[in-house]
């Protein structure tokens, strides 16, 4: 397709040159870091910069803005459960960790709660959702417990309760992390009850727009994307991928064909915006942002294979990478590689060395693919054509949250620690 517009506009590329790493997928939503590098070889003991305990449970992935990191966790108020299988009341909780050392300048406890249904005790946590900012606030979102603004110190600002108790499919809990575009935050409640989007003012917390959704549960999380002048906030479900128009809600088009209980979350550029679902069957669609009408006529090409059931894709320029995992099958990763504009592989479901389950979503950067597994090593793929792995550096800890990159580091949230790798 040669003389189409590039992947990203000019508009894009300024707007990414920022070190920092300010939401779920980065600075742009597609697992990018468009100006940052990070290490290549590393373990457990090398080349960690720091190496920090958080305390309770969550699965969220870390956010960067300048010297502070920040994550959520939700941690056990009591150290056993009282009255038999009654679940333990929880803390739902953000820090803010100093980038240069690791050290906690300070914790904020969002609120205290027991939690009304479970969750999958490897896969899912009440701290699930990744917090994102915009460099004076710092929001966490913890589903039915609401969500949280706190300024840069740790203070609290507003809070929002939602008045939705989620009932999600097989109690896997909830996952779907805010997004954030100007002064607008939009979060997704897709689960066995109504569900519905709503957009609210990020400076008080006030509704702007609430529409009601004809979708099960969900864990993707909603996507910003500005394109033709205008924002769209779109939200990949079972039945539809919807855009609406961020300012007023108004459902610009939807696309069919995602399976059930979608986990990935979107990623656009170039015109297009790419969707998969791998729960049932397996598809990747990529979709016509100037889209006018519903159905087929939105979709410029679809693939039925290769499809991940976990891990968002990777959009890095017009390579498209996917992650194929077995959903609950350990040890069944494979990684695939499709040229963005025409759905074409370079190469499909590729094996990953070794027997690896990867449940986190990839990120990129100075030229390497970065994959965190559960078996606790983290995989660097070479970015080219041709699939190449350049090593795989063990932790010793499983990853679920996704790896962030900003100042040249690399920042892994495993099961009890956050580590920060660089040089």
């Amino acid at each position: 397709m040669s003389g189409a517009a590039p992947l990203h506009t000019e508009a894009e590329q300024a707007a990414s040159a920022s070190v920092d790493w300010p939401q779920w997928r980065g600075p742009l939503g597609t697992g990018v870091a468009p100006a940052s590098g990070a290490p290549v070889r590393f373990s457990a003991t090398e080349g960690v910069r720091w190496r920090t305990a958080i305390p309770g449970r969550g699965n969220s992935s870390p956010v960067v803005w300048e010297d502070l990191v920040f994550v959520t966790t939700a941690v056990p108020v009591e150290e056993r459960p009282q009255g038999g299988d009654r679940p333990r009341r929880r803390r739902p909780s953000l820090l803010a960790l100093r980038r240069g050392d690791g050290t906690v300048a300070w914790s904020s406890t969002a609120t205290v709660a027991t939690p009304h249904e479970g969750y999958h005790r490897t896969m899912s946590s009440y701290a699930n959702p990744s917090p994102v900012t915009n460099g004076r606030q710092v929001y966490a979102f913890f589903g039915s417990r609401g969500l949280y603004a706190f300024d840069f110190d740790g203070e609290p600002l507003w809070q929002r309760d939602f008045d939705v108790q989620m009932q999600t499919y097989g109690q896997f809990g909830e996952a779907a992390s805010p997004a954030l575009h100007g002064d607008t935050l939009v979060v997704v409640f897709d689960h066995q009850g109504q569900s519905f989007i709503e957009a609210v003012d990020s400076s008080s917390g006030a509704t702007r727009w609430k529409r009601l959704r004809d979708e099960d549960t969900s864990w993707s999380s909603p996507y910003v994307v500005e394109h033709g002048g205008r924002a769209l906030v779109v939200a990949s479900g079972g039945n539809h991928v919807t855009a609406y128009e961020l300012t007023t809600g108004d459902a610009v088009w939807r696309a069919s064909g995602m399976t059930p209980n979608p986990i990935p979350t979107p990623v656009a550029g170039g015109g297009l915006l790419f969707a998969a679902s791998g729960s049932t069957e397996r598809h990747v669609l990529a979709i016509d942002l100037d889209a006018r009408t519903d159905g087929a006529a939105a979709i410029v090409w679809r693939l039925d294979k290769a499809a991940p059931y976990n891990p968002s894709p990777l959009l890095w320029d017009e390579q498209l990478y996917l992650v194929r995992d077995g959903g609950m099958n350990a040890g069944t990763s494979r990684l695939s590689l499709l040229n963005a504009r025409t759905g074409e592989a370079h190469y499909l479901q590729e094996r990953l060395p070794g027997s690896y389950s990867v449940k986190a979503s990839p990120v990129g950067a100075a030229g390497h693919v970065y994959l965190a597994t559960e078996e606790g090593d983290v995989l660097v793929i070479r970015r080219s054509p041709d699939f190449e792995v350049v090593a795989a550096n063990p932790m010793g800890e499983p990853f679920i949250a996704s790896p962030a990159i900003a100042h040249d580091q690399l920042y892994l949230r495993g099961r009890t620690h956050l580590f920060a790798i660089g040089r």
